[in-house]
């Protein structure tokens, strides 16, 4: 199986390509404000490092959010028209675990948390007992102070994403985190996606539509 996966919820454009369960081939790189011109340069590009065109994909894994609206829409609107043209199948991946999935190896609670702006964020509570991640609450969207107050309760917490500087600011005197920024990495989001594959998990390209959450339909109670 063949399956390319694109991640641009950030102002990180990621890909990877993954052959017979191996990562082929990977590009990580900060591009703010230069995803749409560059994903199918490099979609194409790294195709060709990898001795594979896009028609040999089987299957395309997107990360469909929460993360940046624009961003969002780029990858989601290119995997529609290539899965359709090309009669693909597609699964998706949601960001936060995709982040998550980056501190598998942690003890403790993980938490991913990307800028929503506003002074919110998007996040989610994960456990992790180093070899498996079990995921403790939806998908939020919420004042970083609501987060901390929703972890009062968990020791050794780590959080990972470009909102973490906005969680130790907000965070209470003398509570002590762990501070990790990371982004999501196609690479992990690829191996995400084959299982998705195997579990046949896959949505139409008609159906694929990113990931947005407002706080009139998200969880941002914990309720």
């Amino acid at each position: 199986m063949k399956l390319l996966a694109i991640d641009t919820s950030t102002e990180f454009l990621s890909l990877a390509v993954m052959k017979g369960g191996r990562i082929a081939g990977r590009f990580h790189r900060k591009s703010p404000m230069r995803h749409s011109s560059m994903l199918v340069p490099m979609i194409d590009r790294l195709l060709k490092k990898a001795g594979m065109k896009v028609g040999d994909i089987d299957c395309f894994g997107v990360s469909i959010g929460p993360g940046s609206f624009t961003g969002l829409r780029i990858a989601v609107a290119t995997v529609k028209g290539l899965a359709y043209a090309l009669h693909k199948k597609i699964v998706v991946v949601p960001t936060l675990d995709v982040i998550a999935a980056n501190a598998a190896g942690f003890k403790g609670v993980i938490c991913p948390v990307l800028d929503a702006r506003k002074s919110k964020v998007y996040a989610a509570i994960y456990r992790s007992d180093g070899e498996t991640i079990k995921k403790l609450s939806g998908y939020l969207l919420l004042p970083a102070e609501e987060l901390l107050k929703k972890l009062e309760k968990y020791d050794n917490i780590i959080f990972l994403g470009d909102a973490a500087g906005l969680i130790e600011k907000s965070r209470p005197q003398g509570q002590t985190l762990i501070r990790k920024i990371w982004h999501p990495r196609a690479e992990v989001a690829a191996i995400y996606a084959e299982g998705l594959y195997k579990k046949k998990r896959f949505i139409r390209a008609e159906d694929l539509e990113p990931l947005y959450l407002y706080s009139s339909h998200c969880d941002i109670t914990g309720k």
